[in-house]
């Protein structure tokens, strides 16, 4: 039987060129790959790119429109009865400004009730009327924000601080007076539904 024998030249030979065609074979595929991974790579900065901007955007819009937000949030009308409410307080604070809203301003021609107001000389008719008024508003704005003190109600209204601390002070110094006064002509019962009022709106009397 004839003898086989084997060329180790060639052998080297063949396997040298299998192994070009293969490097040729991951050269093309390498070649296809590389656009596709470079597409990748410009995609996904882009994308990085554009969070970077809707988070920093989201911040700006949060802290740039408080106000908007927290008025947007209180029942129609709350800041009408607010601002009625600080003016009525106020006939009986010398006319002074109450939680930022302007005080009350006696017609100029009537200058004996200019006076009243100024010198706090007022009578139980006077606190009567006003006490009645101020219970009134107090009520809508306690039903039309269900479930919110006053600190709540003027903190979504957009008032500082120190303009609720007034708002409230100024709420407690009327009752407290018109409670002084409900032995000498005021109505008790104005009064006990002013405090009823102010305990639902989490006022505490003095």
């Amino acid at each position: 039987m004839p003898r086989i024998t084997t060329n180790k030249k060639t052998i080297r030979k063949n396997s040298w060129q299998r192994k070009k065609s293969m490097n040729h074979s991951l050269d093309r595929e390498t070649s296809r790959l590389n656009p596709a991974l470079v597409w990748l790579a410009v995609v996904g900065i882009a994308l990085v790119g554009l969070m970077a901007m809707s988070n920093t955007l989201l911040v700006e819009l949060t802290a740039s429109a408080p106000a908007s937000v927290a008025q947007a949030s209180l029942a129609p009308g709350t800041e009408g009865l607010l601002r009625q409410t600080a003016a009525h307080l106020s006939k009986m604070l010398e006319g002074a400004s109450i939680g930022g809203f302007p005080g009350f301003e006696p017609p100029k021609d009537d200058k004996e009730y200019r006076r009243r107001i100024k010198d706090q000389d007022y009578g139980p008719e006077d606190v009567n009327g006003w006490i009645k008024e101020i219970n009134n508003f107090l009520g809508q704005i306690a039903k039309k924000n269900t479930g919110l003190t006053l600190e709540e109600v003027l903190q979504r209204q957009g008032s500082t601080p120190a303009e609720i601390d007034s708002f409230v002070k100024a709420l407690q110094q009327v009752h407290y007076a018109a409670r002084g006064m409900s032995g000498y002509g005021v109505n008790p019962q104005n009064v006990l539904t002013l405090e009823s009022l102010m305990r639902v709106l989490g006022v505490v009397p003095w």
